[in-house]
């Protein structure tokens, strides 16, 4: 406030706020009232020592008593503005504080209601829990999926656990040869595997199941064939009564898969997954990125955010499945390919297994095993077969290599001889990589400059390749298109100058070399 001189103004009473005059110009009133203001913001031993020397009223032109009582107006006014201040503070924090007690009392309440809500739809038959579903969600205004969800692990703990057995370990030593060769005996006495390469990669990747907690990577077991009928489920199933946890699915949702997995931690068996992942890429996502160790799903619940760990053995089987996965992921798996048996092939009936105590024995003697053994496999550094140079190809198989050497015999050779025919197979190259490939071929045949015309010309002679009938469109691949493919390893057409020739766009073998060198292993002569 701006305090005056006493005399020309308002009340009498020495206690009341006098409104004053200023004596001077208007400039002075002002530099006055700045002092004022200084001095009441100081102790009120500073600014009495101040009035007392009697400079500052001399020079101002007042007496020291009407400077005395400008300073304490100007506290008096300061205090009470600080004082409404911290009434209008407290009264938004007491209205925040009710609002926020209000809001709790809601949201228990909404949470009991809807927890209550579905204990009562688990107790009732499985065709009501849809509908009911959906009218709990418009009645509290929350996602259908998340209370799908929710059910979901009620129903899954009304089961106990989905019904894991509790194995006990074999009380002996378990050696790994005679429990490898059991396995795949096991195997072959339910299913006909014609490929002997991919059915040693399905034994080994049985115990690798066991001794999963060491892993860092977890490669896909890919269980494929052309048509229906040929034992890709019952090959599962098998495997279901040869791994720990496991648990056997179709249909599931994004958020089951990673809650259930990051749950229970089981060995995931996904049935008719060819059916199923072009129609959810969600959870083609989840699946691709569960390979890595560490690789979480982050997702907010009621405030909080939960990470969820997808990591687990998975086995994935369907209809010419590797072409519904993305590149990156099929680079992840190991694949086999199931044919119809033959009439004079004979297998027992899947429907007997539940009364084969050999699957318990193996399970147990496999749970034995891994306590025994997973230290070795973990410290192991097996050799690599010639030319598995792939870091992904390294990964998926390094530890059925560590368990196929601790077991001796003719595993090591076999399981690197499954390694490099199954990678070599299914594994296929991008286009990109393959593009490069004939690159080299082209520098190497033709010289080190070559126009975009001249590739063009080259990649359509190239009878029934996927360039002379560019992603089945029924016309050779373009220029335009091979710049395209090219332009992720930082190669891009450029004028170049062929010898006797004019100039024209084109690409010169020295733009490669990095990628020749990354990407192919080769070096131009």
């Amino acid at each position: 406030m701006s305090a005056l001189a006493p005399g020309l103004g308002a009340s009498d009473n020495p206690k009341t706020d006098r409104v004053v005059s200023l004596p001077g110009t208007e400039e002075r009133a002002r530099r006055l009232a700045a002092e004022v203001e200084r001095l009441a913001s100081l102790s009120p031993t500073e600014w009495r020592f101040y009035l007392e020397e009697g400079e500052i009223a001399k020079k101002y032109g007042i007496e020291t008593a009407a400077l005395k009582e400008m300073i304490e107006a100007t506290i008096r006014e300061a205090e009470k503005k600080r004082h409404d201040e911290q009434v209008e503070r407290q009264q938004i924090e007491s209205r925040a504080e009710k609002q926020r007690a209000a809001a709790e009392k809601e949201a228990k309440k909404k949470e009991r209601e809807r927890q209550d809500a579905l204990a009562a739809i688990v107790k009732l038959p499985s065709g009501e829990h849809e509908a009911r579903l959906r009218q709990l969600a418009r009645r509290l205004g929350e996602d259908l999926d998340g209370l799908r969800v929710e059910l979901a692990l009620l129903l899954a703990d009304e089961e106990d656990a989905i019904g894991y057995e509790a194995d006990e370990p074999w009380p002996e030593p378990v050696a790994t040869e005679g429990l490898l060769d059991a396995t795949l005996a096991q195997l072959r006495r339910y299913v006909v595997i014609h490929d002997e390469h991919f059915a040693v990669a399905c034994a080994l990747w049985a115990l690798f199941a066991w001794c999963h907690e060491i892993a860092s990577y977890s490669p896909l077991l890919v269980v494929q064939a052309a048509d229906a009928d040929s034992a890709k489920t019952t090959l599962s199933k098998v495997l279901e009564l040869l791994t720990p946890r496991a648990l056997m699915i179709t249909e599931p949702t994004g958020p089951v898969l990673y809650r259930t997995v990051d749950r229970d931690h089981p060995t995931l068996i996904i049935d008719d997954a060819d059916q199923l992942l072009p129609r959810k890429p969600d959870l083609a996502s989840i699946i691709n990125a569960s390979w890595t160790r560490g690789t979480t799903i982050p997702r907010l619940e009621r405030g909080v955010t939960r990470y969820f760990d997808p990591f687990c053995p998975k086995v994935l089987n369907g209809i010419n499945l590797l072409p519904h996965l993305r590149p990156a992921t099929r680079s992840r798996c190991i694949t086999g390919n199931l044919l119809p048996k033959l009439p004079d092939e004979k297998v027992i009936d899947y429907a007997r297994a539940a009364e084969d105590e050999d699957f318990l024995t193996l399970r147990r003697k496999a749970m034995r095993w891994a306590a025994d053994s997973m230290a070795a496999v973990k410290s192991a550094s097996p050799a690599l077969p010639e030319g598995f140079s792939q870091n992904r190809q390294r990964n998926n198989y390094t530890l059925l290599f560590a368990i196929a050497d601790l077991a001796g015999g003719s595993w090591p050779k076999r399981i690197r001889a499954a390694a490099v025919k199954l990678s070599r197979e299914h594994n296929e190259p991008s286009l990109g990589r393959c593009l490069l490939a004939k690159f080299y071929e082209f520098f190497i045949a033709h010289g080190l400059l070559l126009t975009s015309k001249q590739v063009e010309t080259l990649l359509a002679a190239e009878d029934e390749s996927e360039w002379s009938n560019y992603r089945d469109r029924g016309r050779p691949i373009n220029r335009y298109e091979v710049a395209h493919l090219l332009k992720p390893f930082g190669i891009r057409p450029d004028v170049i100058h062929p010898r006797g020739k004019p100039a024209d766009r084109g690409y010169n073998a020295a733009w490669f070399e990095v990628a020749f060198r990354h990407y192919l292993g080769k070096f131009l002569p």
